[in-house]
């Protein structure tokens, strides 16, 4: 027992062939006698099985994946910022007069001819005997030649006693036509305000499921902070979506904000799974 102590010390120098003469001999002849040290000599001679290396074709397969992820990724967002940035040279800037949305008005026998100020659109609504002319133009037509500044909108008469223009503010609609004796009523139109409960419908619900989620955090509650990190990618991509198209949400066009808010609202949907599943697997 008494030479144990030395030869234990001594057993790595014998393993690697680096002890003196002396030192391996004096070691083998006290494994003659000890099955311990010859026990544990053996273990530190083994071999050493290497672990398996991971098949090429599982690696090639997780560098694919990941691959497309990041291609997912970058596609989505480039998507995003192109959608939104169309939205927002195309929506819609109310002309408030139509002094400023016409530069003149022909009255004939059977219609009425409305000459738009360059960069102007016109939109129009009818009701019963009565139409209401909208004017409009966008940053992409302030920026460029804007529509044809010599064509001209026709409205036909037959069955119309009145065309109002509506400034859609405060202010009382202009008459811009009037069918003898026909009382006009006084009245105004207003842009529409449905997409702003939408949009705090949206960030309401980014708020909640944010918190909910960083308690569920603290908590650590992985299976449902998992679950609720899904559905806040969901409400906040949402979010972003109305600040990129859809803000200030009153609009004259409703329908048409609400297209491009879907559209870019589920393109940074797929860009935030992509993003997610990126950073579960570093």
């Amino acid at each position: 027992m008494k030479d144990c102590g030395i030869v234990k010390d001594l057993l790595p120098l014998v393993a690697e062939e680096l002890a003196s003469e002396e030192s391996t001999a004096f070691v083998k002849e006290h494994l003659k006698t000890c099955a311990d040290c010859k026990a544990a000599l053996d273990a530190m001679q083994a071999p050493v099985e290497a672990e398996p290396a991971a098949p090429l074709k599982t690696v090639r397969k997780a560098v694919k994946k990941r691959g497309l992820l990041i291609g997912g990724l970058i596609a989505c967002l480039v998507a995003a910022l192109i959608f939104g940035v169309f939205a927002r040279l195309t929506k819609p800037i109310v002309i408030h007069s139509a002094y400023e949305a016409f530069e003149s008005i022909q009255i004939d026998k059977n219609q009425v001819r409305l000459y738009p100020t360059q960069n102007t659109r016109l939109m129009q609504e009818n009701e019963t005997g009565t139409v209401h002319i909208g004017a409009y133009t966008t940053l992409w037509d302030l920026w460029t030649e804007g529509p044809d500044r010599f064509h001209s909108y026709e409205v036909n008469l037959n069955g119309v006693d009145a065309i109002l223009f509506e400034p859609y503010d405060n202010t009382d609609h202009e008459i811009l036509y009037q069918r003898e004796g026909y009382p006009v009523e006084a009245g105004f139109a207003l842009p529409r305000l449905v997409m702003n409960y939408y949009f705090l419908m949206a960030l309401a619900g980014t708020a909640i499921l944010a918190l909910v989620w960083f308690v569920l955090r603290l908590l650590k509650k992985e299976k449902a902070s998992r679950v609720l990190g899904v559905l806040l990618i969901l409400a906040g991509s949402f979010v972003i979506a109305f600040l990129a198209a859809g803000f200030p949400a009153t609009t004259i066009a409703p329908a048409r904000e609400l297209a491009f808010v879907l559209v870019i609202a589920l393109l940074l949907i797929g860009a935030g799974l992509c993003g997610r599943k990126l950073l579960r697997k570093e």
